[in-house]
């Protein structure tokens, strides 16, 4: 089955997504909890804003997180899901999910990008990320620098 050309930037995007943009999700995620110290033993309200924007940052990049484990999780297609879960959460190559669901290499890679398109579909409608978009990758969801 030959892909859209608006279907490949979806996949691309997607692919992008959790090469770059999922990853950042889970290392701002990770800072939650950390505190920040105050040096001169005062606590002013600017720091205290600067700590709320930090803690609602990290909160926010948390909750994508659970969506993205989510939307995997429901996708009835368990094929599909597993891909998805193997090739991204335990960074196996094709050859080794083909292994694991006993199929062709070209198999896994055909149903990678049904995966893809689907997962998009579905993220897009349970947050503001939207993969599908055509500049998804230039425009980016949290702020890179």
């Amino acid at each position: 089955m030959a892909l859209s050309k608006s279907e490949k930037q979806t996949c691309d995007n997607v692919r992008y997504f959790f090469k770059y943009d999922f990853k950042r999700y889970k290392q701002l995620a990770s800072l939650a909890d950390l505190k920040s110290i105050g040096y001169n033993g005062f606590n002013s309200s600017t720091n205290t804003n600067n700590q709320e924007n930090k803690v609602i940052t990290a909160s926010y990049c948390q909750e994508i997180i659970n969506m993205v484990k989510n939307v995997i999780e429901r996708m009835q297609d368990k094929r599909l899901s597993k891909i998805l879960t193997y090739r991204h959460f335990d960074y196996l190559p094709f050859w080794q999910i083909a292994r694991k669901l006993q199929y062709s290499e070209s198999t896994v890679k055909q149903l990678s990008n049904q995966a893809y398109l689907l997962f998009a579909d579905m993220l897009a409608m349970v947050t503001d990320i939207d993969l599908r978009k055509s500049d998804y990758i230039e425009k980016g969801t949290i702020n890179r620098q």
